[in-house]
């Protein structure tokens, strides 16, 4: 694979992975992660989210409610809220890092040095982790609301929760997060195989 093509890949990870990073952040921030209608004759729609509860209504009102404290909390979304506040932790770190690789360049350490490929794997790394830590919380969720309020034992005159847009943002970031971080670190063991490979420094990426 020539260094074009390995800066290619690497660009294509870094961008995918903001990309995940913003889509994790929608979903950690908005507070529709599970909604259901009221069922009453004045239309209102329920909204719950990993730190709020919202009412909107049919003319366009919104009232949320912050939550008090974990035990406000399903225990599945105690479990996504953690877990997807330490998602977006590990995806920020993850783009200080994989940009702070090309700064070490231009403060003086040569391009493609031991500390530029460290700094670009940990970030690869971070992304991968804020992946899974998006993914897992996000189906897990997913899974529980599917068991309460879609089987038969449910009542079948109760509107039951379902999945919002919060939950589908966390999906795409997820998705994006892991296959950004894959890319990146892909990247580093092809551009170290080429390396190893090369026969003079001029061949070098």
């Amino acid at each position: 694979m020539t260094c074009g093509a390995l800066r290619l890949v690497q660009n294509a990870g870094l961008l995918g992975s903001a990309a995940g990073q913003a889509c994790s952040l929608v979903a950690l921030c908005t507070p529709r992660w599970l909604t259901r209608p009221s069922g009453l004759p004045d239309s209102e729609t329920y909204a719950l989210g990993l730190w709020e509860a919202c009412v909107t209504q049919d003319t366009g009102g919104r009232v949320c409610q912050a939550s008090a404290g974990p035990r406000d909390l399903a225990p599945e979304m105690l479990l996504a809220h953690i877990l997807m506040c330490g998602a977006c932790a590990a995806g920020s770190l993850g783009l200080v890092a994989v940009l702070l690789g090309p700064s070490c360049v231009r403060f003086g350490a040569r391009h493609g040095s031991s500390l530029e490929r460290r700094t670009t794997a940990a970030g690869g790394a971070l992304f991968v982790l804020a992946g899974l830590a998006t993914l897992v919380p996000v189906s897990y969720v997913a899974r529980v609301t599917v068991q309460k309020f879609w089987g038969p034992e449910f009542p079948a005159n109760a509107p039951p929760w379902d999945y919002s847009g919060a939950m589908f943002s966390g999906w795409v970031g997820g998705f994006f997060l892991l296959t950004g971080g894959l890319l990146i670190l892909a990247q580093l063991c092809a551009s170290r195989s080429a390396e190893n490979a090369a026969s003079s420094p001029s061949k070098l990426c």
